[in-house]
C-alpha cells in the first residue's frame, strides 16, 4: 500500500545532533516506574529540537511512558568561554523505543509540558547551532 509520507520528514522541527547528558525520571504508569526505578537516571542525548529529542538509555522505556528531563544547555561566547545554562526541567512522552546497541535503547520522545522560559531556552541553544 502507498504511504503518501514515504521518504518525508514529518517533524515540525529541525533536529540537531548532539552529544549532551539528559537526567530522567519515569512519572508513569506505576508498572514502568517500579521496574526502571525511581531513582534519577543518567543517558546521552543524540539530538533534541523545540518539540522532542532522542537519547540512549541502559533502559526499556515503553512507549507512552511519562517522564520529567532535566537538561543543561551551553553557549560560547565570541572569545570562546563556554557558559552553562541552570538545569532545564521539561515534561515528556515516550514515542519511540529502539533496541541500538547491546543493552541500549534509542529513546524518542515529544516535549508535553515545557514553561515559556525553558521552551525559549531550548529553541535559543537549536537556533543558535542550525543558523546559517
Amino acid at each position: 500500500m502507498y504511504n503518501r509520507y514515504w521518504g518525508r520528514d514529518r517533524r515540525r522541527f529541525q533536529r540537531l545532533k548532539v552529544n549532551l547528558s539528559v537526567w530522567y525520571t519515569v512519572e508513569a504508569p506505576l508498572f514502568v516506574r517500579n521496574a526502571v526505578g525511581c531513582r534519577e537516571k543518567e543517558a546521552k542525548t543524540i539530538d533534541i529540537c523545540e518539540g522532542g529529542m532522542a537519547f540512549i538509555s541502559q533502559n526499556h522505556i515503553p512507549i507512552w511512558t511519562t517522564l520529567v528531563l532535566k537538561l543543561m544547555f551551553f553557549k560560547t561566547d565570541r572569545e570562546g568561554m563556554v557558559s552553562f545554562s541552570d538545569p532545564v526541567e521539561i515534561a515528556a512522552e515516550v514515542r519511540s523505543s529502539l533496541p541500538c546497541e547491546k543493552d541500549e535503547y534509542r529513546i524518542g520522545v515529544c516535549f508535553k509540558e515545557i514553561r515559556t522560559a525553558n521552551k525559549t531556552e531550548v529553541a535559543q541553544f537549536v537556533g543558535s547551532f542550525l543558523a546559517p
